[in-house]
């Protein structure tokens, strides 16, 4: 958990690949709630089914399965917080994922990571041991950090040679530089300057170029 544009999607598929796993299977919260009762139940077992399957067939040679639910605050809401909702599909889609997770200890070949921004919504029985019990805060990065990501989403234009000299300078100035100056700034935040610094270079190249071919 941690503010938005910080690299959780990132992080959660290299755990993935770290850890020798299949292709992780990444759902976005939001989609998994449907008008249809029934649906959203299903949809939370199909996920798993694949792993199941394979754990009955495999045994303990299966091969390890990510889920990865992306603003799981969407759909897991503490169960009865939900006013003017009188289905029940929120509570009963907590349930239903609550009851696949407690199947999962039991498995052994399955790893759920759930993503968010609001760890505060969460229903506290997805929080207990055997559960989502090791939470992780993502922080915004340090100095350091954003200068290591700024050297991440310019290196191709180093290795290009499109980089003048004094921004690189700039990327790896800790104290004065592009570091220092982009304070609160998420890793999203930071490739979007780096974005709109390639647009605007383009686009005075591009007037030069034309202003040569008029003179």
């Amino acid at each position: 958990y941690g503010p938005p544009g910080c690299g959780k999607t990132l992080l959660a598929r290299e755990i993935s690949a770290a850890m020798g796993a299949r292709e992780p299977k990444i759902v976005n919260g939001p989609e998994m709630m449907s008008k249809y009762v029934g649906d959203s139940e299903e949809f939370v077992r199909a996920l798993f089914a694949e792993a199941e399957v394979e754990q009955a067939e495999a045994g303990d040679e299966s091969a390890l399965h990510v889920i990865v639910f992306d603003e799981i605050d969407a759909f897991t809401r503490e169960r009865g917080s939900l006013t003017g909702v009188t289905s029940g599909i929120g509570d009963s889609v907590v349930n239903q994922l609550l009851a696949k997770m407690d199947g999962v200890v039991e498995a052994g070949n399955v790893l759920v990571i759930g993503l968010t921004n609001r760890p505060e919504l969460l229903d506290e029985a997805l929080l207990r041991p055997g559960r989502l019990e090791v939470q992780l805060k993502v922080e915004l990065p340090a100095a350091e950090g954003r200068r290591d990501i700024l050297r991440i989403h310019t290196r191709a234009m180093r290795r290009s040679g499109a980089l003048a000299p004094d921004a690189q300078a700039a990327v790896e100035d800790v104290e004065d530089g592009l570091p220092a100056r982009t304070e609160h700034f998420s890793g999203a935040e930071l490739a979007g300057v780096v974005r709109s610094a390639a647009s605007f270079a383009l686009a005075r190249g591009a007037a030069e170029v034309e202003a040569g071919i008029k003179d």
